[in-house]
């Protein structure tokens, strides 16, 4: 069996995410906020641009040798009300990748990258109800049914991540509140 390594993707990457994407498509459609014939509309362009690094979204791929085999995304909301939440979005491993772990290495991937920001607090990802595996996944990850954010045959979840109690010597101390900041007594 090739090895396997995982990284953030880049523009030169296009062209094999758009095919792992668009096998996603085919295979899940209710599992994408999109269509099989909308994606595969979008010039290679777009889809380079959509990879770009960028401080609202990081795209992880793994990939066995030089083949990409499983796809994650984290996208920032960039509203200034809700910028301590993200989205992780567009995870798929290729069928014959299943059972070897790989959904959970870019799950891992994307939630510790979104640790490294400091403003976010929360991730959010919506799976749909009778996708047992990839649920049974976010769960063990530590994600949570919010059932106050029900939308049709998709389940949403969150997690909240976990947050120092302390920031650097000399520097104020805050208490988090939804999205307001109080000094620390």
């Amino acid at each position: 069996m090739p090895a396997t390594f995982l990284r953030a993707l880049t523009a030169d990457d296009a062209p094999a995410y758009r095919a792992l994407r668009l096998a996603g498509i085919s295979e899940l459609p209710q599992a994408f906020c999109t269509t099989y014939a909308l994606e595969s509309s979008l010039p290679l362009g777009q889809i380079s641009q959509r990879l770009q690094h960028t401080p609202l979204q990081r795209i992880f791929g793994i990939f066995n040798d030089i083949q990409l085999i499983a796809i994650a995304g984290l996208r920032r909301e960039p509203i200034a009300v809700v910028h301590d939440k993200a989205t992780i979005w567009g995870v798929y491993v290729a069928p014959q990748a299943r059972g070897q772990g790989l959904g959970r290495q870019l799950m891992h991937a994307s939630i510790h990258h979104a640790c490294t920001i400091p403003e976010l607090a929360r991730l959010r990802l919506a799976v749909a109800h009778d996708n047992q595996a990839a649920l049974s996944l976010y769960l063990s990850c530590g994600f949570v049914l919010d059932e106050t954010a029900a939308q049709g045959d998709m389940l949403q979840l969150q997690l909240l991540l976990p947050r120092p109690a302390l920031t650097t010597a000399g520097a104020p101390t805050f208490l988090k509140i939804n999205t307001l900041q109080f000094p620390a007594k």
